[in-house]
């Protein structure tokens, strides 16, 4: 069992914005018990650590509606499968599931593709190209957060290589932010640890 990386990563640098948006969402769903772990902007990405509940495509859905930009949400499971979901304006668009060791080829490697588009506001067409040669090929891939870590280079994503769940227990392994994580609602919003 290896290690398991879950946050969104929204296209924008405003931080009080992003963290307005997401109480205004936890207290609209309550019963969910939706809390997220909120990381100063690198790069014109804000990475969102969400704990994982059944409301998480909704809330990635609900906070690209809110402030009108890309949100990605990354997963690597265990190291054994990538997935990689975009939201644009509350729309979900099309999604990938990559697992090592496979090859795609022909009509699969170009859905893979077409679904890269959704990352054109962030890198160039020529690295949205390399991208794709990695993902469609992971038959030298041992574990997916090897896939994820291209990914983000490729888009310039700095803070992907942690979860709720770890921040919580006190690790900062993955993170590049220097400064204090946020987290939203908070001890007193919610009475919760």
């Amino acid at each position: 069992m290896g290690a398991t990386y879950l946050s969104m990563q929204i296209r924008t640098t405003d931080r009080e914005a992003v963290a307005a948006a997401l109480e205004a969402i936890a207290s609209a769903d309550a019963e969910s018990g939706l809390r997220f772990y909120v990381a100063e902007s690198i790069g014109g990405w804000l990475a969102v650590f969400p704990n994982f509940t059944p409301a998480l495509e909704r809330s990635a859905k609900a906070i690209s509606a809110r402030l009108k930009c890309l949100v990605v949400l990354l997963l690597s499971a265990d190291e054994d499968e990538l997935y990689c979901m975009f939201f644009r304006e509350g729309r979900q668009l099309p999604w990938f599931k990559i697992g090592a060791p496979r090859k795609r080829r022909g009509k699969e490697r170009e859905k893979l593709g077409a679904k890269l588009e959704a990352l054109a506001d962030a890198c160039d067409a020529d690295s949205r190209a390399r991208l794709l040669e990695i993902l469609a090929d992971s038959t030298g891939v041992i574990f997916s957060s090897e896939l994820m870590r291209a990914l983000c280079e490729t888009v310039g994503i700095h803070n992907a290589f942690t979860s709720f769940e770890y921040l919580k227990r006190g690790s900062r392994e993955g993170l590049e932010t220097p400064g204090e994580l946020w987290l939203v609602p908070g001890e007193a919003s919610t009475g919760a640890d």
